[in-house]
């Protein structure tokens, strides 16, 4: 019984890791793609935090921080709030165009 319970909590766990992982490599391509039609410099992205909050079939919201540059010398941080696939916002702050 004992081992029956570690093997369905170790499926449990790749399941959710497989999952999260997904989750971000769909928002960094989201994220690249948004720097890109905004002719912005992609830095860097890091998961900021998941929170229950049902939203159209998603049980989950994904926050995401990501950096970028507008002229190459100056890094900004922003965010991209997500509900499962669903883009819900991006959070950008006011930035120098050059």
């Amino acid at each position: 019984m004992g081992s029956l319970l570690a093997i369905v909590v170790g499926f449990i766990g790749i399941v959710i890791f497989s999952h999260l992982r997904k989750q971000a490599e769909l928002a960094n391509a989201l994220i690249k793609q948004y720097c890109q039609q905004q002719q912005l410099q992609w830095l860097s992205t890091a998961q900021a935090g998941i929170s229950w909050l049902p939203h159209k079939g998603s049980l989950f919201r994904y926050k995401f921080n990501f950096e970028f540059s507008s002229n190459g010398e100056n890094a900004y941080q922003a965010c991209l709030v997500m509900a499962g696939p669903t883009v819900l916002e991006f959070i950008v702050p006011p930035y120098a165009i050059d």
